[in-house]
């Protein structure tokens, strides 16, 4: 008999790194398998249909259970008070003795475990959890005290098709192209982003900047001062598709400056690196994981401003050293793309039936 799935988790919209890695797991599932979808994205324009829904939806599943005898749970795990509505799905899975699978996307709570956190996992101890990095996974044993043997590594590289085209040959002569793409908050760094900036013009670094993202309002009035205060600095907005990659096909350095304790393993890493963009970035959750092998380069938030721009600077006199960087990150990217695949190919046969999964502890 073919399993099923229930696929419990955030789907776009809104668009966030969440959501677009689940919406490409879900993708991924329905290749293989049948699934039922229960959406765990909020309903910004109708909150409290969309309150209703998530209590409703849980009954959904276990109607579900009942009917099917194979079904199986996926759970994107949420961050935050989400775990209430996550762990109803737990407990029907329980009670029909269902295979979960938990797939984690934030160190929220590896990070400042909470009361809500500490129950949900007690009942999760033995499920099997996917972690972003070996990191993740060895933070989560700890943390919550899992089984090592049920981690499963699997990074959001996975997802992405394979990149064949070799970085861009810059022109020595000309200057540095150096590139920020998030959205536009105080959190995800934009305000360093510009210390950086003022620190190369300090230097005598001669650079082209770029910024994408849509703009938090709270952060309107500053990114507007900050914008006219600087100079050679381009705002196109929102990017999305062949833009987005055009944008990042532009750049020598991708910069991430991120003051988000919680951050995990931010997508626009991999997107810049798989473009052969050397990443200058916070080291936070997974980020140094990603950027290992000369992938790119990772501090601390106390050091990133002045580091950063000491290395860019060094780059700026040694575009051989940038060549080889470039080179560098997007080989790391395609390594761990690879390495991804093979364990997203392990997890979905484990989700099958078809095998037990050749675990990577961390």
């Amino acid at each position: 008999m073919t399993r099923s799935v229930a696929f419990v988790g955030p789907l776009p919209p809104p668009v966030n790194g969440f959501s677009s890695v689940c919406a490409m797991m879900l993708e991924r599932l329905r290749m293989r398998m049948p699934v039922e979808v229960f959406d765990r994205a909020p309903k910004l324009h109708a909150r409290a249909w969309g309150a209703l829904l998530q209590l409703l939806y849980p009954a959904r599943y276990f109607g579900l259970c009942m009917g099917r005898h194979d079904a199986i749970l996926y759970l994107a795990l949420s961050g935050g008070r989400g775990q209430f509505i996550d762990l109803i799905y737990v407990l029907i899975s329980k009670l029909f003795r269902r295979p979960i699978f938990i797939h984690h996307h934030s160190f929220v709570y590896i990070n400042s475990p909470s009361r809500l956190n500490r129950c949900f996992f007690a009942l999760v101890r033995n499920a099997t959890h996917i972690a972003l990095s070996p990191n993740m996974g060895q933070a989560l044993v700890r943390v919550y005290g899992l089984n090592s043997a049920a981690i499963i590594v699997l990074s959001n590289a996975a997802f992405y098709e394979s990149d064949d085209e070799a970085p861009a040959v810059g022109n020595d002569a000309a200057p540095l192209q150096l590139g920020f793409l998030s959205n536009i908050t105080f959190e995800k760094g934009i305000v360093e982003f510009f210390r950086i900036l003022e620190k190369l013009n300090q230097a005598g670094v001669e650079y082209r900047a770029h910024i994408a993202g849509p703009l938090a309002p709270d952060a309107r009035q500053t990114f507007d001062e900050l914008l006219g205060a600087a100079s050679d600095v381009e705002y196109v907005g929102p990017v999305y598709g062949g833009q987005k990659e055009r944008f990042y096909r532009q750049l020598d350095v991708f910069l991430f400056p991120t003051n988000y304790a919680n951050e995990a393993e931010p997508l626009v890493i991999y997107e810049a690196m798989r473009q052969g963009v050397h990443v200058i970035a916070c080291d936070r959750g997974s980020i140094a994981e990603m950027l290992r092998n000369g992938g790119g380069l990772a501090f601390t938030r106390e050091h990133i401003v002045d580091s950063a721009a000491a290395h860019i600077a060094k780059f700026n006199g040694d575009r051989h050293a940038l060549a080889a960087a470039k080179r560098n990150s997007m080989q790391q990217a395609r390594r761990v793309r690879c390495a991804g695949k093979a364990a997203l190919e392990n997890l979905l046969a484990c989700m099958q039936g078809t095998h037990e999964p050749a675990r990577i502890t961390p």
